[in-house]
Parts: C-alpha cells; sequence; structure tokens
C-alpha cells in the first residue's frame, strides 16, 4: 500500500472529533486542500537531515506536504517544559529532512511548523521560507554541527 494512503486510512479510523489532535491535523489537511490538488500525510515519517548534522536522523509525528507549504506538526504529550515552535532547532531540522524527500516533488515554498501540546494546552506555529531556512542551516546549522561532530564544540 502507498505510504500515505494508509497513513490517511489510520487517521480516519479514529471518530477524530473526539481526538482533538486528530481533529487539529485534519483541518490542517483541509486547509492544505484548498491551495493544492494532491497533499501528502504523512505519520512517523522518517527524516534524513544528515547533510546538516552528520549520522543524524529524526521522525516527523506528522507532515502535510502540498505545493508552497509543507507542515510539519509535532505532538509532544508531556506536561512538562512549554515548548514554543519559534526558531525551533528540533522542528527545523525535522524541516530540512522533509525538504531533503519532498521539495522535488511539490513547488514548497515555505515551511510551518507547529507543536501540539494538549496537556499543556499549548498549539504553537512558526512558518519560514524555504529560502530562510536553507541560509540557517548553511550558515548557522552546519558549521556548528561539523565543529561538534569533530569534538571541538564549544
Amino acid at each position: 500500500m502507498v505510504p500515505y494512503l494508509r497513513n490517511i486510512i489510520i487517521i480516519t479510523v479514529f471518530r477524530y472529533e473526539r481526538y482533538p489532535y486528530v481533529q487539529f491535523v485534519m483541518e490542517q489537511l483541509a486547509e492544505a486542500r484548498q491551495a493544492c490538488a494532491d497533499p501528502q500525510v504523512l505519520i512517523e515519517q522518517r527524516l534524513d537531515f544528515s547533510r546538516y548534522v552528520p549520522e543524524s536522523l529524526g521522525t516527523g509525528d506528522c507532515l502535510i506536504v502540498a505545493d508552497k507549504l509543507l507542515h510539519i506538526i509535532d505532538l509532544k504529550y508531556g506536561q512538562g517544559v512549554l515548548v514554543d515552535a519559534y526558531q525551533n532547532p528540533q522542528m527545523m531540522l525535522y524541516a530540512l529532512g522533509a525538504l531533503r524527500t519532498f521539495d522535488c516533488l511539490y513547488d514548497i515554498e515555505e515551511v510551518a511548523m507547529t507543536i501540539y501540546q494538549p496537556r499543556r494546552e499549548n498549539v504553537s506555529t512558526w512558518t519560514i521560507s524555504v529560502f530562510d531556512l536553507k541560509e540557517w542551516a548553511k550558515n548557522t546549522l552546519k558549521p556548528k554541527a561539523d565543529l561538534a561532530y569533530k569534538g571541538e564544540s564549544e
């Protein structure tokens, strides 16, 4: 089965009105469908951002990939620390990994990153252009990651 179809089936099995996170994802998907005929929803997507951080991978909880906009949604279920999406390095790494896979298939111009923390009643979204994200990766992330990999970081 095609991975994104499997993921859509998983989402629709739930009566999503009873699951606020799933309802939020479905609302974001409906928005994406207004601008793109064939957005993809990917759940637990493996992301490779080793181009910027050597030997590094991550898993995105939910990606909605569409023309113009890539949306990464990270579910954080703990009650501990409140997490903000603004310039969140983990989310930016996930965005770079997702772009590596999907930028050639879609005309992505911006990346929206959402932290969804239901037990803290926190939904935080931050959007950055693909150009600015790649500039951050080239000028800030990669030099620091290379130093850390060599054991020379501060």
